[in-house]
């Protein structure tokens, strides 16, 4: 939980947030992409970690310990503004743009993208102050290369 501690600031002295941590809080907003339609199915659950491992070299075995930590933060969670202030203060734009597209990857895994997996996006999105063409380049990239 110490990750959680110097992401989100619940310490009394917060020491540096590492780039380990800021994967972690892009892993969470992925998990929640995966939530959102009320079930994770083995698509989604595949694309999550293939994404975690590819792009940000988190392994399956780190993945399992921390999906617990992350499913009962990303619940008790008030907004999202708690996982995306740290990306937007520390990601560059292309990064970030990286993130929305996973997102959106992540919401086609399915054969289908639920209207409430695009609102999620859409407000993450804006958090992360990730343009209006990119997330909607983001969309179409994503969603074409599922079909």
């Amino acid at each position: 939980m110490n990750w959680l501690n110097r992401l989100f600031g619940t310490d009394a002295q917060t020491p540096q947030t590492t780039e380990h941590d800021l994967h972690r809080a892009a892993a969470a907003l992925l998990l929640e992409v995966a939530r959102t339609d009320g079930k994770v199915d083995a698509e989604e659950s595949a694309r999550l970690v293939e994404a975690v491992q590819s792009r940000w070299q988190l392994d399956p075995a780190e993945m399992n310990d921390i999906l617990g930590e992350l499913e009962t933060r990303v619940d008790q969670a008030t907004d999202l503004f708690e996982f995306t202030l740290p990306l937007r203060e520390h990601w560059d734009p292309e990064t970030r743009v990286a993130l929305v597209e996973d997102m959106w990857a992540m919401a086609a895994a399915d054969g289908h993208v639920d209207v409430h997996e695009e609102h999620l996006i859409r407000r993450v999105s804006d958090l992360l102050y990730v343009s209006h063409g990119d997330y909607i380049r983001a969309k179409m990239k994503a969603v074409k290369s599922e079909q």
